[in-house]
């Protein structure tokens, strides 16, 4: 008894088992027999990591695991936790239905005002069970420590019991993933240009959560960050419902591009009903979003940038306005500042504007984790300068033999990175043929996932073209080496291997600055 009790003593101090105990929450699943469902629960971890074509990406979807009830009547996931998350849980059917999961709940009912919001795909009002080919998530709020029972009940629904079990209740009776999972109950018709009924509806939601959260918290004793998700998402789902219907009635259900006014009337709900929530708020992403769209749209004002494009100027500007708006906010004011500054590091040629930000960031957070990234992709891009050599990297040809760029010198050549499978070349074919004998068009594929054997079967051999496929470790040299991502995906190398631009932007339909440089190297 003695050796345990030192055993019990030493983990302890080490942070070992006792101490991981602390930062998990145990979830056990049960149904009864014959429920061929599996269940899998996905973290939604509010975190900066680095991810290929977007630089940093704010939320990291982390798989904890699942339970088949087809073999198993019960079975727990343990989830390790630093501070509470939202969790989804998918309930997905083994007989291989054509429902996708969508829409959140576990109590349906015939009218979004009754005291039940779940639903499952392709039916707005059915109970979690109500067919078996249908998948259905409920959204969790999962803290350390906690141990928490879900029942599956089949088509009587979902049953919460251990800790925090009426968090898990109030969600799925009032809250799903965003605010489009409500419109197949809201009787939304995509075809129909008026459909202001829906206002109503939603209006009617705000008042019933509104009442329904006054009672639960006087009932339980509501964590901050609980407190700040739901009224977050109370705050912004209405005002984007509204936005939803004004769009669709200016764009008349035609692909047509909204003028400056109508442009101006839609930034307006943002800017007259969003309000800076307390830090935890973060919690929620169609806040973050929005949180985001506020300060842009604060930032445009005036200015000319387009409806999606900001220029460094006005990046800067929002920057700033980050600092001013959000003083009071610490954790949300770091949160953008992050946001603003890898936006300026992968959107620009030039690194002027990140590293003038940069500067001001590692005053702000010199502790922050981000700084060496950011330090490191700006230096790539320095380097990537115009008549340098281009930096030679070893890709896998389409008969599996060894390439390396270096091995291509000859003819000036285009790399075009391919962010998924056949990218860029319909676009490019026109170009090919003007520029046969000229120019080599080399099309390197820097898709994760995507295994070479996939990959392959999609290539397509012609003259003065090759293809060329990265794998995870040369995808990873890729982006050290050429600063890789889907803005400037073109990089344009002289016949003695030099680079003569790294910067040829997206283009749509195509990108004239790629012929313009085609032509230049071409002799034309």
């Amino acid at each position: 008894m003695k050796i345990y009790k030192i055993a019990l003593a030493l983990l302890s101090l080490l942070g070992g088992p006792l101490t991981w105990a602390q930062n998990t929450a145990r979830v056990t699943i049960t149904a009864p027999e014959g429920l061929n469902q599996t269940v899998s629960l996905t973290a939604e971890r509010v975190q900066f990591h680095e991810t290929l074509g977007v630089g940093l990406a704010d939320t990291k979807y982390e798989n904890l695991g699942g339970v088949d009830l087809s073999t198993q009547k019960n079975g727990a996931i343990a989830v390790e936790l630093d501070k509470p998350t939202m969790v989804w849980m998918t309930i997905k059917p083994n007989t291989g239905g054509a429902g996708t999961a969508a829409n959140v709940g576990n109590a349906g009912t015939s009218s979004p005002g009754a005291s039940g919001m779940g639903s499952t795909t392709g039916t707005a009002n059915a109970g979690p069970a109500s067919t078996s080919t249908q998948s259905k998530t409920q959204l969790l709020y999962l803290k350390p420590g906690d141990n928490l029972t879900v029942k599956l009940n089949g088509e009587k629904g979902i049953e919460f019991s251990g800790s925090n079990a009426a968090y898990q209740q109030f969600l799925g009776d009032y809250y799903r993933q965003n605010h489009y999972q409500y419109l197949p109950a809201f009787s939304y018709k995509p075809t129909q240009i008026d459909n202001q009924s829906i206002l109503k509806q939603s209006d009617s939601l705000q008042q019933l959560r509104q009442t329904r959260y006054k009672e639960f918290s006087s009932a339980n004793t509501v964590d901050k960050e609980f407190a700040a998700y739901v009224q977050a998402i109370s705050m912004t789902e209405p005002y984007l419902l509204q936005a939803l219907v004004m769009d669709r009635e200016m764009r008349k259900n035609r692909p047509v591009k909204l003028d400056a006014e109508q442009q101006k009337k839609l930034s307006e709900l943002t800017l007259q009903n969003f309000k800076p929530m307390p830090d935890e708020a973060l919690l929620s992403q169609t806040y973050r979003n929005e949180l985001r769209n506020w300060i842009r749209l604060s930032a445009t004002q005036g200015s000319t940038d387009g409806q999606n494009a900001m220029s460094a100027q006005t990046l800067e500007k929002a920057y700033q306005l980050t600092q001013e708006k959000l003083k009071d906010y610490p954790r949300q004011r770091e949160y953008l500042s992050t946001y603003w500054l890898n936006q300026a590091s992968i959107a620009y040629p030039t690194t002027q504007t990140a590293r003038t930000l940069l500067a001001d960031y590692l005053n702000k957070y010199p502790q922050s984790k981000q700084v060496a990234y950011f330090d490191k992709v700006l230096t790539t891009k320095e380097q990537l300068k115009s008549g340098t050599m281009a930096p030679d990297v070893t890709l896998l040809g389409v008969d599996s033999t060894q390439v390396s760029l270096s091995s291509l010198r000859g003819n000036p050549m285009i790399l075009a990175f391919a962010f998924n499978l056949k990218q860029h070349e319909p676009s490019l074919k026109a170009l090919e043929e003007s520029h046969k004998d000229k120019v080599n068009f080399v099309y390197v594929n820097v898709a994760p996932g995507i295994p070479f054997s996939t990959w392959k079967q999609y290539t397509e051999a012609r003259p003065g073209v090759m293809h060329l496929w990265a794998s995870e470790q040369t995808i990873e040299e890729l982006k050290n080496k050429y600063a890789i991502e889907p803005g400037h995906p073109f990089v344009l190398i002289d016949a003695q291997g030099r680079i003569v631009n790294r910067w040829i932007p997206m283009g749509f339909p195509e990108s004239k600055t790629l012929q313009t440089e085609l032509d230049r190297v071409a002799g034309r």
